[in-house]
């Protein structure tokens, strides 16, 4: 059957997408690996030491209680000490904000590697100013797609593939177009109207291939912070060029006409 979606399949996009080194600047995309890097590393280093000061019984105790709050009486609900609360807080704003800034500098990028693909200016200044130019709207929209794919994620994980593949392209759209934040969800959705399930196929082999090992793989140990950080700063930037050529298939693909 042909192919009028205009989306490839995740094999014709691998091969560009794995070169997450190659960028026109090269020294911009190790400048990024290396921000993007420190970023994960605080994150994972600071939800690893939360998780080594308190035993799992007691996280498990917090969580069973939270699952099973309506059931249970108010004298056999366990309190938790106000020290594993804060430290939990901590942690876990630590970890949130890591990622924020992580996201950004995977803005830039994205940002360059847009510019390339478009034939613009891709160097470090035009980089850094394409983004942070329009930093404001950048991390709304990532509270927002997060929040969308979290909430959908809650509800059996379809709704939550659904919401990624539905709004994921208002990132280009806001850094490529310069579309305000709910401009950039209006189009992403409209791109991917009657594409879902191909968009979704593309995107679910490369968590599959990529993500899941990471998260299967990968321990909770010093050295796991470690390697899970390399590891997921690489599939993080190949992530932005699959994402990417996507989206330029949606937005710019070349219209054949037939002989």
């Amino acid at each position: 059957m042909e192919n009028s979606s205009g989306v490839k399949t995740f094999f014709e996009y691998l091969p560009e997408s794995i070169k997450f080194h190659k960028l026109k600047k090269e020294g911009l995309a190790r400048f990024i690996f290396v921000l993007v890097l420190f970023c994960q590393l605080i994150g994972k280093y600071a939800l690893y030491k939360y998780s080594q000061m308190f035993p799992v019984e007691e996280i498990e105790k917090i969580y069973n209680n939270l699952a099973s709050f309506s059931s249970t009486s108010s004298a056999d609900i366990y309190q938790p000490s106000i020290h594993i609360l804060y430290a939990f807080l901590v942690a876990l704003g630590v970890s949130l904000l890591s990622k924020l800034v992580s996201n950004l500098f995977l803005s830039v990028y994205m940002y360059s590697y847009l510019s390339e693909q478009r034939g613009k200016d891709s160097g470090f200044r035009a980089s850094f100013s394409g983004v942070f130019r329009h930093m404001g709207r950048i991390i709304a929209y990532n509270v927002i797609f997060g929040l969308l794919v979290l909430f959908g994620s809650m509800f059996f994980v379809i709704p939550g593939i659904i919401a990624y593949v539905m709004f994921v392209f208002g990132f280009c759209y806001v850094l490529d177009l310069k579309l305000t934040m709910a401009d950039a969800m209006t189009a992403s959705s409209e791109i991917t109207k009657g594409k879902k399930a191909r968009i979704a196929g593309v995107l679910v082999a490369y968590f599959v291939i990529f993500k899941l090992p990471v998260f299967l793989l990968v321990g909770n140990s010093i050295a796991g912070v470690f390697i899970g950080a390399f590891l997921t700063t690489i599939t993080n930037l190949i992530l932005q060029r699959f994402i990417i050529k996507i989206y330029m298939d949606l937005e710019y693909k070349v219209e054949v006409t037939h002989r």
